[in-house]
């Protein structure tokens, strides 16, 4: 069981044909709006607030690139799912 100082992570690869666009980043930020832990994207040594739309598009992330979600605080493990699940999905939640 994971304590809410820990800090969990997991690689995850861009599914989207689009890669990380507006519609996808849109969607994380929403999804962010049911947890109330901190969840950043880091890629290429850039880290940036999974809640922020311009933030998320910054990352410049094409399909295929590998981002590292990291999330710490309450509801981490399920935030880290749910986001994990919209870039792999090509910005569905729902798995295909």
């Amino acid at each position: 069981m994971m304590t809410e100082s820990e800090i969990l992570e997991r690689t995850v690869v861009i599914g989207n044909e689009l890669g990380l666009h507006a519609r996808v980043a849109t969607a994380m930020v929403q999804t962010m709006k049911n947890h109330s832990c901190h969840v950043t994207l880091v890629k290429n040594g850039m880290e940036v607030d999974a809640r922020s739309v311009l933030g998320l598009l910054l990352l410049a992330a094409t399909p295929g690139s590998e981002l590292i979600v990291r999330a710490h605080g309450p509801g981490s493990q399920e935030a880290v799912e749910q986001i994990s699940r919209l870039l792999e999905n090509n910005g569905s939640d729902h798995v295909r």
